[in-house]
């Protein structure tokens, strides 16, 4: 050190005095004095050398007197420590569940890197930048863990109000009374000698976006045709549900669209509106279609994505706040478990399949077999019968047994007559108009509409009947 002063006489001795935090194991050692003569002036230098480690210390002080001719001179010295823990890196650990942009109730993690082990304060944290900007708006990541080790870890939730379109940003600015970057109480580990808090922060990380926003997570039908058919017919109702990332609530008037019948470019035709059916509050909505006689769809209905599918003049927030939700969604294409039919099937063709045996007219025994042929698949149940009318009297066919037993809808059906004794019907066989006797059976299509009434079936020339008549 160097010690200007008065003229130094011979007589003259120095010392390390105690009272500061400085202690002689701070220093390797201290050389013999020697004087600059200077005239009126002299100057005394003391070689002191400092102890040289990597421990984080204090900054630390020491006084040194000097007696000369009697009398004591004095004054403080401070050693500046440059060991304390520094910060040399800073990056986002984690990453957003589905592509490159975190949702409301995700977590941001950022780590922080020192030079050596430190110890944390429970209530550390770093401040975010979400936003572009001087619009920027910073939020605090919380200390999470690592404490004791090179890497401590924050973490941020978002929240539904929180966006940043380029990328979240890691503010660098700190003060050492940690007021912003509140690392304040963080220590180098075992020690209490606080970190320094400067660092050169994170610039907009691209892959690390922000829309708090309220979305879309699916879209699905949680109805079922009713009592296990397969379409919907007119007057049943199709729910539709849409599952957001948080729970949503609903204010005024909300409909969503969807397609029904769509083919091609028939838009318009094919659009329909499903009204607000419940859920406000929780995180699915739930909205109802009801079907329309003349509605058909064979395909299944398409639910169109967001932006255009959510209609009318109400808003669906995130709960609790005045966030909108974020509208755009997938469209689902054709949902083949959810077509509809509410065309009843009909009878396209009454028609007599067997020939007499002898080419002119049916004799006894002989089985005339009918054949119906509906508009589409439909299934049966109960005893059919199917009225013939043989020579003005009704004689009942009766209903094949299917022989396909796995084969539960099908276009036609099969109806049997014995020609008994008696019949005669010059004529040729005819069926009367709605001949098709259900005795407490049915008749159905997909969805469950019920056969229509027929037309009659003239008679057949190429159908007669005799059992006592020669031709």
């Amino acid at each position: 050190m160097r010690w200007p002063g008065p003229p130094i006489g011979p007589k003259y001795f120095y010392a390390l005095i105690d009272g500061h935090t400085a202690n002689y194991s701070d220093f390797a050692g201290h050389g013999r004095m020697r004087v600059d003569a200077q005239g009126v002036s002299d100057t005394l230098w003391i070689p002191v050398v400092t102890t040289q480690d990597t421990r984080p210390e204090h900054d630390e002080t020491f006084e040194m007197g000097l007696f000369a001719d009697g009398t004591f001179h004095s004054c403080v010295v401070t050693i500046v420590d440059d060991d304390a823990p520094a910060i040399n890196g800073v990056a986002v650990t984690s990453t957003p569940v589905r592509g490159d942009t975190y949702r409301s109730g995700e977590n941001i993690d950022i780590t922080l890197t020192f030079d050596m082990a430190v110890d944390a304060a429970d209530d550390a944290w770093l401040t975010l930048r979400l936003g572009d900007g001087d619009q920027h708006t910073p939020r605090e990541a919380r200390y999470l863990r690592g404490s004791g080790t090179r890497h401590l870890v924050f973490r941020y939730q978002v929240q539904p109000s929180d966006s940043d379109p380029d990328g979240i940003a890691v503010s660098g600015t700190a003060h050492d009374d940690g007021s912003t970057h509140g690392l304040g109480g963080t220590y180098a580990s075992g020690t209490d000698v606080p970190v320094d808090p400067t660092h050169a922060g994170l610039e907009t990380a691209a892959n690390h976006k922000v829309d708090g926003r309220p979305y879309v997570k699916s879209v699905g039908v949680v109805s079922t045709p009713p009592d296990g058919w397969e379409a919907y017919r007119a007057d049943q109702t199709i729910e539709i549900a849409l599952t957001f990332d948080t729970a949503v609530v609903v204010e005024g008037e909300v409909r969503l669209g969807l397609y029904v019948g769509l083919v091609h470019d028939n838009w318009a035709e094919a659009w329909r509106e499903a009204d607000y059916l419940r859920g406000s509050g929780a995180d699915t909505l739930v909205f109802g279609y009801t079907v329309v006689p003349g509605d058909t769809d064979i395909r299944g209905i398409a639910i169109p994505g967001g932006g255009t599918a959510v209609l009318g003049s109400g808003t669906i927030k995130a709960d609790g706040t005045d966030v909108e939700y974020q509208m755009h969604f997938p469209a689902t294409g054709h949902l083949p478990d959810h077509k509809i039919d509410t065309a009843a099937p009909t009878l396209s063709g009454i028609y007599l399949t067997s020939r007499p045996a002898n080419g002119q007219a049916y004799q006894a025994g002989e089985v005339i077999r009918v054949e119906v042929v509906f508009s589409e698949p439909v299934t049966r149940t109960g005893d059919l019968q199917l009225e013939l009318d043989i020579g003005g009297e009704n004689r009942r066919a009766t209903l094949r047994p299917d022989t396909n037993p796995n084969r539960r809808f099908n276009n036609d059906m099969v109806f049997e007559y014995q020609v008994q004794a008696d019949d005669t019907d010059p004529d040729g066989i005819e069926v009367s108009a709605n001949s098709i006797q259900l005795n407490g059976g049915t008749i159905h299509d997909r969805a469950g509409n019920a056969a229509v009434s027929h037309q009659p079936v003239a008679a057949d020339p190429h159908q007669k009947v005799s059992t006592d008549v020669e031709y």
